[in-house]
């Protein structure tokens, strides 16, 4: 009799010790760490969380657009000639020497082409991470039907620019990989470029506000 009582006990402990140490497998328990804070695939993300993602990718879209832009300033650099425009003060006649762009490109630099796609390289790269992410989160945020019917069209869009902008980097990599640059092809590039982040970047603040105004009413309910 004590021997079968003493073995229902050894197999209660053993039934709890594996309950305590399934249940410690997901908050982090018996592990010494804190539970993870990161949101698994598939399953609601907070309002916060996302509206810090896109804060993310609205800069790393700031930092983009500030390396397109010496890249631009390069290649469209004009010969400048001097002209002298007469000056009449009574009798007297002064020329005035004033700089006049001829509209003619000077040849970009190649170490200043070769710097400028060296930022920008890795900063499109992870644009285009931040943007993703931020749009990921998006896809899961916990909001209204409303909310959900006006960020839906956003979050296509957002994903269509991200990737004509990074068929537009690729274009860039190869006018500028040559010992010989078309300027005017370059800038061009550079400018649609830059004009499909501003639209991108748009379509982001527009998300934001839409989550702020969720986050708003959630906490009125």
């Amino acid at each position: 009799m004590v021997r079968a009582f003493k073995l229902v006990s050894l197999l209660l402990l053993l039934f709890l010790t594996n309950v305590q140490a399934f249940a410690g497998e997901g908050s982090g328990e018996g592990t010494g760490e804190a539970p993870s804070a990161v949101t698994l695939s598939g399953q609601v993300v907070k309002v916060e969380v996302t509206l810090n993602n896109l804060r993310d990718a609205r800069l790393s879209i700031t930092r983009v657009r500030k390396a397109l832009a010496n890249l631009y300033d390069e290649v469209t650099r004009q010969q400048m000639t001097m002209t002298y425009m007469p000056n009449v003060v009574g009798t007297m006649v002064f020329t005035i020497p004033t700089p006049v762009f001829t509209g003619i490109y000077l040849p970009a630099r190649k170490k200043w082409v070769v710097g400028s796609m060296g930022e920008i390289g890795p900063i499109i790269t992870l644009f285009k991470e931040d943007v993703e992410a931020a749009i990921e989160s998006d896809r899961r945020t916990e909001v209204t039907e409303r909310g959900r019917k006006q960020l839906d069209p956003i979050r296509e869009e957002v994903f269509s620019l991200v990737k004509a902008s990074f068929d537009d980097y690729k274009t860039l990599e190869s006018l500028t990989a040559g010992e010989a640059y078309d300027n005017r092809a370059i800038a061009t590039t550079t400018r649609a470029l830059d004009k499909r982040i501003r639209r991108l970047d748009g379509r982001l603040k527009r998300a934001v506000s839409i989550l702020q105004r969720e986050a708003k009413a959630a906490k009125r309910a």
